[in-house]
Parts: C-alpha cells; structure tokens; sequence
C-alpha cells in the first residue's frame, strides 16, 4: 500500500470513529485537548470559529439514563489565547429548559460544567490552580443571557465574561471566554499536560435527572481533582 492510499484508509478510519456536531466540530474521546493560539474566537453566537476542532463529549452516568440515542449529550471545545479561557459546547437535550438559578446553585437544572487545573500531581483536594467552571443556559429570548460560575461564584457576566446561549431544535449551543486571572492560571505552553474533566447536567421538570461526566462515572468531580482525566495542550495553527 502506497502512502498516500495508507492516510486515506486512516482518514476514513479517523471518521468512522468520530461523532460530529454543528458547527463542524467533532468528538473522540481519547484524550482532551485545549487550544492554543493567538487568535481569539468572536464570542457572538454564530461558532464558526469554532469548525474543525477536536472536542471531549461526557459520556459516563454518574446516574441516570439516555432517553433517546445522544440524549442527552454534548460536545465539548475549549481553547485560549492565554489571556482567556474559550469554551464552545454543542448540546443535545431534546427538554432543553431555561435555568433561572444563580450558577452556583444551577446544576439542580440544564447546564454544563468544565473542570480544569495545572497541577497534575496526585491531590484529592483542591489546589489553587484547580477550577470548576459552570455555564448555565438562561434564556431562549436573549442570547446574552447567561449564567456562569467560577468555584461556585458568581461571575459578572457583564464585565468579566462574555457568553452567548442559541436554543436549537435539538437542545442548545452555547460559547463563553472566561479571563484566565479568574481561573488563577498565568498562562499554558504546547505540549503541556493539565487535568480536566467535563460534565452535563440534565434536566426534566426542574430538577436534576441525568449526570454524565467524560473521566469520573461519580458524582465527586466538584471537590475530588483526582477523578479527572488527563489532557494536553495543542498549538491551533495546524488545526485552524
């Protein structure tokens, strides 16, 4: 076999493996990458910067069942310019609600949470450069409505944080930049290792139904660093 009809066959492989979601992002779950570059996604509600990344879908139930195949799911992309911390989900909930809660409180409802940190030595406790981030869908009315914590505290998402939520037929996207001095985190390299992990939380009638995370399969992400998983940073040039 020739080289070029060997990356072909690997092409086609790569996508049969792959599950894409709108707006061309893809998932496979084998490791969790963060971006790196030095051009910023517009956070405006269209996405399409966000086309062709490698995104992490959390597909473990701490509790919980699908209703229907990928319901409910989501695929997940972060990147940063190492001044903010950028974050597109694609999500498919086909009862997608709007969550009046404040954020620390909002994962009773319909909404997503990110966990990353720097230190990858064994720790069962929060290091200062451990963070749990919520993003919490609020409003099918006004896209700039939403809801996000940092470590259970409210952020200001009128000076801190931009965001935008765009309900869909099949559930919600939904795109924030969250300044890195917030996460207490100076800056990432290429190549670099960080912990992470990522969950959805789902909702019925206004309470909490379906847990789903991509490292841990409990529910101990929020105080436990060491049930996440590994992942690496990547340079964006190659990829966008």
């Amino acid at each position: 076999m020739n080289r070029l009809a060997f990356f072909a066959v690997f092409f086609l492989l790569f996508l049969a493996s792959a599950v894409f979601a709108d707006p061309g992002v893809y998932q496979n779950n084998k490791k969790a990458v963060l971006y790196l570059g030095s051009a910023p996604p517009v956070v405006d509600g269209n996405f399409a910067d966000w086309a062709g990344l490698l995104g992490t879908s959390p597909e473990k139930f701490a509790y919980g069942k699908l209703r229907a195949t990928k319901d409910p799911s989501a695929v997940i992309v972060w990147r940063t310019d190492n001044k903010k911390l950028f974050i597109y989900a694609e999500v498919t909930d086909s009862v997608a609600n709007e969550n009046d809660l404040p954020a620390p409180l909002a994962w009773r409802n319909d909404s997503l949470e990110l966990y990353i940190g720097t230190d990858t030595s064994s720790h069962i406790h929060y290091v200062p450069t451990d963070n749990q981030i919520r993003l919490v869908p609020v409003s099918r009315d006004d896209a700039t409505k939403i809801g996000v914590s940092v470590n259970d505290r409210i952020v200001d998402t009128e000076r801190d944080v931009e965001g935008r939520v765009i309900y869909t037929d099949t559930g919600y996207r939904i795109e924030a930049a969250v300044p890195l001095r917030l996460l207490r985190i100076k800056e990432f390299a290429v190549g670099q290792a960080i912990r992470c992990d990522f969950q959805l939380n789902d909702a019925n009638t206004g309470e909490r139904e379906n847990l789903t995370h991509w490292n841990s399969k409990s529910d101990n992400t929020y105080f436990d660093p060491s049930a996440w998983g590994d992942g690496v940073v990547e340079a964006l040039s190659g990829a966008k």
